[in-house]
């Protein structure tokens, strides 16, 4: 399939959204993964991978995947590139890639049955965006041989952080006057030893889990090789039917469950630069560095310390004296150190952190929320205290909480506040009190963004003591 007006109007996009990025803690957390934040730029990673497409798929031909948890922020995030909320899927749990792209592609395929697809993961750091679409007009040519496409990364390193791709022969179909290649296999992350003999070889390319192809061989393929999910897939006409069938369905990657099996796969070399941004190490390489081989972002200083990372999301500041090889991430719950080889394990920490109970892999101390945010300033036994902020025209659920007060302080901007009956604006350096078990709202009302100070009184402060009557987001709780 060359090319063109035609091509554009089969091909279709899948950005996958769902991942936690758990290699990126403490920046990256449950509700608000890697993918959400600003690592490198002025928009997330997620926005710059919708960018990407600007020009190659049309707004209208791009799906989206992602957790039900990540909702609302992913819709915040795509108002500005026009994609239809009807293109936005919700798992109701992570199946792994496999599940994710073939439940995508049975729902592109219902709309067009000559759909060619194009799957992303929404977390990569990529370079050149035109070298990038030309990559991959290059790998829609090639899928319309009947290929499933992948893209490989040459590598430049003995990394042991990545799958690799063995390349066999160069392929030879109609029409293609770029290189591509027949894989031999894929092949799991590597020690340091296979790595080293992997970039030796020049046969063997990183796994970009970057893919294109038609809708219609990749389903064949999914029948073949995995016919129990295809199975399962094939019931699904719409988005509707998706809660019917999810639960029954086994987690496992495209990887695993198709690509080292099938025969019809082949790779198409990226000449463009691309990191998948899985630790902090890798970070590294793409930011600037002082004449020691430092890196330090945000409020950071250092004296005489040699290859270190430091990195800061928050006003406090890092000072560091003699160090080497280590990397330093603080935000304002918690501080990683680390040494720079062992990056790869940071999501022992967060297995650590799932196992003790304790919240701080699950949310920041500033939690985004469809209406805005909030910051827990303080807390201790009795008593909690939030800065809350809410966007222009936005408002909270009618809500009641069994076991705490509230008392709000208007700091800028003008609160709608519905207590009980009564309806009562309270503007800046003013406040208002929320007795236990009473029906209120919060609204703002103006088009200017709204902040409050919250103190919570009480004996259980948590955020599931909450009853909510009405909610604008359909919230169940």
């Amino acid at each position: 399939m060359a090319s063109g007006k035609h091509s554009q109007d089969n091909l279709y996009g899948l950005i996958l959204a769902g991942g936690v990025g758990s290699r990126f803690w403490p920046f990256s957390r449950e509700l608000e993964p890697k993918q959400f934040i600003n690592i490198i730029g002025r928009e997330s990673l997620f926005q710059n991978t919708v960018r990407r497409l600007k020009g190659l798929i049309r707004p209208k031909q791009i799906f989206l995947i992602t957790n039900q948890a990540y909702f609302f922020e992913l819709k915040k995030q795509i108002e500005k590139f026009h994609i239809p909320d009807e293109n936005i899927i919700l798992e109701p749990q992570g199946k792994n890639t496999a599940p994710a792209i073939g439940l995508c592609a049975r729902l592109i395929e219902q709309k067009n049955k000559d759909a060619v697809l194009a799957v992303f993961p929404s977390d990569h750091y990529i370079k050149d965006i035109k070298k990038f679409q030309g990559c991959i007009n290059r790998a829609v040519q090639c899928a319309g041989s009947d290929f499933l496409v992948t893209i490989g990364i040459r590598p430049n390193k003995p990394a042991t952080g990545y799958g690799y791709i063995k390349t066999d022969c160069r392929l030879q179909a109609a029409g293609l006057r770029f290189k591509a290649y027949k894989v031999e296999k894929f092949l799991e992350k590597p020690g340091l030893d296979k790595a080293k003999e992997y970039v030796r070889s020049r046969d063997y390319f990183w796994n970009s889990g970057m893919f294109v192809w038609k809708v219609s061989v990749f389903r064949d393929e999914l029948a073949k090789y995995m016919p129990e999910l295809y199975s399962q897939l094939k019931s699904v006409q719409t988005k509707d039917d998706i809660e019917k069938v999810w639960g029954k369905i086994k987690p496992i990657s495209v990887d695993y469950g198709i690509m080292e099996h099938s025969k019809k796969i082949a790779l198409v070399p990226a000449d463009f630069y691309w990191s998948d941004l899985g630790s902090w190490d890798v970070l590294e390489e793409l930011l600037r560095k002082d004449k020691n081989g430092n890196v330090l972002s945000g409020n950071s200083l250092d004296c005489d310390s040699q290859g270190l990372c430091a990195f800061s999301r928050g006003n406090r500041l890092i000072a560091t004296i003699g160090l080497k090889d280590l990397i330093i991430a603080d935000t304002p719950d918690a501080l990683l150190v680390c040494d720079k080889q062992k990056t790869q394990e940071v999501k022992k920490i967060v297995e650590k952190l799932k196992s003790g109970h304790r919240k701080e892999h699950i949310t920041h101390l500033t939690d985004k929320r469809p209406w805005g945010s909030f910051t827990v300033l303080k807390q201790a036994p009795g008593f909690k205290i939030k800065l809350i902020e809410i966007e222009p025209k936005k408002r909270l659920s009618l809500q009641a909480h069994g076991r705490r007060a509230e008392h709000w302080v208007v700091v800028s901007g003008c609160a709608k506040v519905a207590r009980g009956k009564d309806i009562i604006y309270v503007h800046s350096n003013q406040s208002i009190y929320i007795p236990k078990g009473t029906k209120h709202r919060l609204e703002n009302p103006a088009n200017i963004p709204l902040k409050i100070v919250e103190i919570q009184t009480g004996d259980y402060l948590e955020e599931d003591d909450i009853k909510r009557f009405d909610d604008d987001y359909m919230r169940e709780r």
